[in-house]
């Protein structure tokens, strides 16, 4: 029986599919006569194939962690400058930091800083994870910097090995982490690490977590759609079957080239990579079983229906996936390493499905089909709608595509509405150890103490002088000057306030310090002057009464002088009459001395004593002879003296008055003394109360003290060419605001330098908002490179494919149109609904993917139209509406949801790309390619085709004759 008796014919089956008659068939292409000729082989080549792929090297994931790149821009500014300040200190070579956050529930204490000294040890202990520590807690000079106003948390910036994102930063960020909390810690103390490099492994591990869910979630909903596309369950299974083949194939090649170290991966790359392959491939599956049941209900043999299936399909599949490959590839010319690291994955992972899709889908569907109804369509295909659109599309073009530029209207309006922000932190999960860690941080810091920017000027001599300083102190007050910076560190404010008693004012008022300090000293000697002085009035009266008393003994010693002469003469009278009696008795004093016993007769003895007495008297009547002489020269002498006491008086009471006087004069000029000092004290307290160091100096003394050679390790280079200064933001520094202040940061420090010993020096900026001030200059540079390549490529793709330079320019247009449209409706989802602000990488890496993806179906639906253009241009226009919309409108909505499934990512930029990705798709698949692109094709009639030449309606062609049939065959 013929093939044609098979089907069921119906009111739907259209007009032109009744048979012309038997004609002799144009021989078939070759290669897909060969798939059709050896397509079990082909299946078993590629299933051996992905085997192998898939178990000769490790997993995608696992690759992606063992060949991780890093996503830090190297051969920017702010990287650079980072590095050069590394290499000038001789501190480190890399761009990785982390931010070690001790926090405590209460102020930390002596124990905590134990823990804390030990952890700093361990740290530089491990040279293969760790360059440099930057320990200002440890030091008394920068403490206070790095401790919190409440004293209950402090900080220590580690530079770890390797560039942010690559394998060894990732290793360095979890031996930190280890080091930190392997420690034991004090009761209430605990440490957190965090920072740009820890956000960045996080973001990896996250990434790479959610991966095995998005393959969940995206199955499911291809499932479901697809049971509800084709109403079977072995059709579902079996275009599941070809997608996780070709999925698998891609994930193989992709690790293999990425095993043996042709690329690196990010975890990006391999998130993209793994849901466009599953969207591309579902839907290249989508074209060819659709093309193929749209043959079957037309009435063709499943041979003839494979066959027209190829035919009509596989340049689509050709051009969409080298329209992927090529776009995505495009991303390798770019310069930000996000975007750049997907090039050459992405390029060949789509490379490899869209080489899977056209060998080994149509082998897969020509041996199905005969197995009895297997791929046979279920039910007919809903063409009265598609037909009705296609017709009112037709007919009122203008009004349609009015209506498809109104709907677009809803997402370009809310475009001016868009900012974004560059603080990774708010797109990972709260429960991941950076987060938790600067939840620790800003519970103390503020956002912009975590996020610091660097900047160093290198000179090309030693800067350790005081006039160099003076241009050092003038480049931090220009930097702080700069709307939005609160503070600026370096080497004349430690702490980021102006090294106290550093100004000429401060210095002039304290030109009298020495006065002022020996205030007390010359107070105590004006007191000893007036004790002297009271001392010198005692003095004086006691010799006044001194006097009087001398006076009086003067008269007294010339009374006694005058007594003794007569008591001398008395005496001499009592001697001579003594004489006289001992001269009488002498024979009895003879015989009293010259008894031998006269001792020891008591008479004797005392009569004896008697005599001896008496012998005594002569020897006091001499020495009162003596003592007259002395007696009267006494007298005599008493009253010269009484005579000078007077003028000893006088002159006491004169050197009493010349001491009164001596005070009077130094407390005179030690009052005037402080009364002027006070001033001058008040000055310098004004100016250091102010911190105003505008009139900033520092003597060359001061350069000798050891605190401040403790500074010099710290902001200047060993050399002493270079000096360094932190600059702290007001508010985040990771939004547009922070990164605005790069500009006039460097264009401050530029002047500041201007006419002075640095002119000629050279300015290096780094930081966190010079980071991503980088990133979004890169990133706008690269949206337009690969923008404008990818238009390019796509035009040129449509244009060979079309060959009509209008319709390849509209089908671009529109692309375009769609793009911006959906990045507007992203926009609106997110930052106005959700809450979240867009991160700065969705629209470079959505708009490249739409831009790829976006052409599939405007391609297939214009394809098709030049396929049909033979009866008329609005009926083919029609007859494409109606072949292609139910498939397109799958094959969209099933890209679409796949690519909205990543928005299960705990990764919030995954699912922000993939929903701005999917609704771009739904924008292109449910208004461009059904109203905007038709409408545009009729307004334009047959210019949309030029410079080919096609006519507005079909040639008139005779009424088909009735197909003559044998008689046997017709009773069969």
């Amino acid at each position: 029986m013929s093939s044609h008796t098979e089907e069921t014919q119906t009111d739907d089956t259209p007009t032109d599919a009744i048979p012309t008659g038997r004609h002799a068939a144009p021989p078939h292409p070759m290669l897909p006569r060969f798939i059709r000729a050896f397509a079990l082989p082909i299946i078993l080549i590629w299933i051996v194939i992905v085997a192998l792929l898939n178990t000769v090297v490790p997993q995608l994931e696992v690759v992606g962690k063992m060949r991780a790149v890093s996503m830090s821009p190297n051969d920017a500014p702010s990287m650079i400058a980072i590095k050069e300040v590394g290499k000038k200190f001789q501190e480190y070579d890399t761009s990785s930091s982390v931010m070690v956050v001790l926090e405590g529930d209460k102020p930390l204490g002596l124990e905590a800083h134990v823990f804390y000294d030990q952890m700093v040890r361990d740290l530089r202990a491990d040279t293969t994870h760790v360059q440099h520590v930057q320990d200002f807690w440890g030091d008394t000079l920068t403490a206070k910097g790095a401790q919190s106003r409440d004293g209950k948390a402090a900080y220590v910036q580690v530079y770890i090995a390797g560039d942010q994102g690559e394998t060894l930063a990732n290793e360095s960020v979890e031996a930190v982490r280890r080091i930190a909390t392997d420690s034991p810690a004090p009761d209430g103390v605990k440490a957190y690490v965090t920072g740009s490099a820890a956000s960045s492994t996080d973001q990896n591990i996250v990434g790479d977590e959610s991966m095995e869910l998005i393959e969940l979630v995206t199955f499911g909903v291809i499932a479901v759609m697809l049971l509800g596309v084709y109403r079977s369950i072995i059709t579902t299974l079996i275009v599941l079957l070809m997608v996780v083949l070709e999925l698998s194939g891609a994930r193989g090649l992709v690790a293999l080239l990425g095993y043996n170290n042709f690329f690196g991966l990010t975890t990006f790359a391999t998130n993209m990579l793994v849901t466009l392959a599953i969207a591309a491939a579902t839907d290249y599956a989508i074209f060819l079983i659709g093309r193929y049941q749209e043959a079957r209900r037309a009435g063709e043999d499943k041979e003839a229906a494979y066959y027209d299936m190829f035919h009509g399909t596989a340049h689509v599949v050709l051009a969409s996936g080298l329209t992927i490959a090529g776009a995505t590839f495009c991303l390798h010319f770019t310069r930000l390493p996000y975007f750049q690291t997907m090039g050459i994955p992405l390029a060949i992972g789509m490379t490899m499905v869209v080489a899977m899709a056209l060998t080994l889908g149509p082998a897969v569907i020509s041996v199905a089909s005969r197995f009895g109804k297997i791929l046979e369509p279920k039910r007919h295909s809903k063409s009265r709608g598609w037909h009705r659109v296609g017709t009112a599309t037709v007919r009122w073009p203008g009004a349609i595509l009015v209506c498809a530029i109104v709907a677009a209207l809803v997402g370009l309006l809310a475009l001016p509405g868009y900012h974004t922000t560059y603080n990774d932190r708010i797109f990972l999960p709260k429960d991941v150890g950076t987060n938790v860690g600067y939840d620790a941080a800003f519970r103390h810091f503020s956002q912009a103490k975590m996020n610091p920017d660097l900047m160093m000027i290198e000179s090309d001599r030693d800067l350790r002088n005081p006039a160099d300083f003076l241009v050092i102190d003038k480049i931090a007050k220009a930097l702080k000057n700069v709307h939005g910076i609160a503070q600026v560190q370096t080497i004349t404010r430690p702490d980021g306030d102006p090294i106290k008693h550093s100004t000429i004012p401060y210095t002039l008022g304290q030109s009298g310090t020495t006065q002022l300090m020996n205030n007390d000293y010359a107070q105590t000697n004006l007191q000893n002057i007036l004790d002297q002085a009271e001392d010198l009035q005692t003095s004086i009266d006691a010799m006044t009464e001194m006097m009087s008393i001398q006076t009086d003994l003067a008269a007294v010693s010339q009374r006694m002088a005058d007594k003794m002469k007569t008591t001398s003469g008395d005496m001499n009278d009592v001697r001579d009459h003594l004489a006289d009696f001992d001269d009488q008795f002498r024979p009895l004093r003879n015989y009293l001395y010259w008894e031998p016993h006269c001792f020891d007769i008591p008479m004797c003895w005392s009569i004896r004593s008697i005599f001896d007495a008496l012998d005594g008297i002569n020897t006091m009547s001499d020495d009162f002879q003596d003592l007259v002489p002395e007696m009267q020269r006494m007298a005599d002498l008493m009253p010269k003296m009484v005579a000078t006491m007077p003028r000893q008086i006088q002159s006491m009471k004169h050197q009493k008055q010349m001491l009164l006087n001596q005070y009077q004069v130094q407390k005179a000029q030690q009052d005037q003394t402080m009364a002027m000092q006070n001033t001058a004290t008040a000055m310098s307290e004004a100016f250091d109360t102010a911190k105003n160091d505008d009139s900033f100096y520092l003597p060359p003394e001061a350069f000798d003290t050891a605190d401040f050679q403790r500074g010099l390790k710290l902001f200047m280079s060993p050399d002493g060419h270079a000096v360094r200064f932190t600059i702290i933001h007001q508010g985040d520094p990771l939004t547009p605001e922070g990164t605005a202040r790069i500009e006039p940061m460097k264009v401050a420090a530029t002047d500041a330098i201007k006419g002075t010993p640095f002119e000629g020096a050279k300015i290096y900026l780094g930081g966190s908002s010079a980071t991503y001030y980088d990133m979004q200059k890169g990133a706008d540079y690269d949206l337009i490179i690969v923008a404008a390549a990818a238009l390019i490529l796509i035009f040129i793709i449509m244009l060979v494919l079309t060959r009509a330079v209008v319709a390849s320019a509209v089908i671009v247009g529109t692309v375009v149109l769609s793009l911006a449209s959906a990045f507007g409706l992203s926009v609106l989802l997110w930052q106005h609904i959700v809450g979240i602000p867009l991160h700065w990488m969705v629209m470079p890496m959505s708009v490249i993917v739409l831009l790829a993806v976006g052409a599939d179906y405007n391609l297939l639906l214009v394809s098709r139209i030049k396929e049909e253009i033979h009866a008329g241009l609005k009926t083919g226009i029609i007859r494409a509406m109606v072949g292609t919309g139910a498939v397109v409108t799958s094959a969209g909505l099933v890209f679409a949801f796949t690519m909205g499934s990543m928005a299960v990512s705990s990764l919030i930029v995954i699912g922000q790309v993939g929903t701005t990705i999917g609704l771009g798709l739904l924008f292109d698949t449910l208004v461009v390619r059904s109203l905007m692109t038709p409408s545009i094709a009729t307004l334009l009639g047959r210019w949309f085709w030029w410079p080919q030449r096609v006519r507005q309606r079909p040639l008139p062609q005779p009424w088909p004759k009735p197909v003559q049939r044998d008689p046997e065959e017709a009773l069969a």
